[in-house]
């Protein structure tokens, strides 16, 4: 099942906080040979890889293609991407659309569209899976926010972040339809959220991928930390949220054993000073 985020952007930003990790699947960013990526028709490819430089002046590989007078559909793949332990990504996609009015040609358009196809193993070729929806599942349409001028380098480029849910496949490729359009690919990020390891009211709890709104964890106690006696005592646990971020506290508790006292916060317990030990 596929949804286009329509939240801001931030909502996927960190915010600088240590608990919350992005796993990075692909990021033609960190490129720095060329990506290689599949053009349909073969026989007439409009697809055109380049190298140029992204609004921060950083070099990296484009993709570009501008079609404005042809009511043909274009088709660019990625290589096949892993998608290791995620059952929901995220694709940011930055880009730049020239817009329609200065180019006059009825075919043109200001859109694209983003297409997903998963599968177990890099299966792909020229030919396979066959270049239409169905196979391929489409994401989402995509409409440019800022428009530039033809023949005009200058001018914002746009972000867009879409998820994908309810991944399968050991993997998935991502296919970019266009038809009409004047524009290029400047980055494609694939990633997924997941909470880092953490000590919170003397409960550990290990690195978790979130495979919905919320995932449940089970923690431990701490060394020298028990959970209360008692027939509905229960380990810890606490939430993951589909940010990568840690909701609220942990249920259930852990407190320190007798002779023992709180250290740094309540992330750890140690041997209460003063305390005089006989053997």
């Amino acid at each position: 099942m596929f949804h286009k985020e329509t939240a801001c952007l931030t909502v996927f930003i960190c915010l600088s906080l240590p608990v919350c990790v992005s796993e990075v699947l692909m990021n033609t960013k960190l490129e720095t040979s060329e990506l290689r990526w599949t053009n349909y028709p073969a026989d007439d490819p409009q697809w055109d890889e380049v190298s140029g430089f992204d609004d921060e002046k950083n070099s990296v590989r484009i993709n570009e293609i501008c079609t404005p007078n042809s009511p043909t559909s274009y088709w660019l793949r990625t290589r096949w991407i892993p998608r290791r332990a995620a059952t929901t990504i995220y694709v940011e996609i930055r880009f730049t659309m020239v817009e329609c009015s200065g180019l006059n040609q009825r075919h043109c358009k200001e859109t694209f569209i983003l297409y997903s196809y998963q599968s177990d193993s890099d299966e792909a070729t020229p030919t396979h899976p066959a270049w239409m929806e169905n196979p391929y599942v489409k994401v989402a349409t995509v409409a440019a926010d800022h428009l530039r001028q033809k023949g005009s380098r200058e001018g914002r480029s746009n972000t867009k972040v879409l998820r994908l849910e309810g991944l399968r496949g050991a993997g998935l490729y991502l296919a970019f339809s266009s038809q009409g359009a004047c524009m290029a690919l400047l980055a494609v990020r694939v990633f997924y959220r997941k909470c880092s390891p953490l000590r919170r009211a003397f409960a550990s709890f290990t690195e978790t991928v979130p495979h919905s709104l919320v995932e449940q964890a089970q923690g431990v106690c701490v060394e020298n930390a028990v959970t209360p006696p008692g027939e509905h005592s229960r380990p810890p646990s606490m939430l993951c949220g589909e940010d990568g971020q840690w909701v609220g506290q942990p249920a259930s508790s852990c407190a320190c054993r007798p002779g023992y006292e709180a250290a740094d916060g309540d992330q750890r317990c140690r041997g209460e000073t003063g305390t005089l030990w006989i053997s």
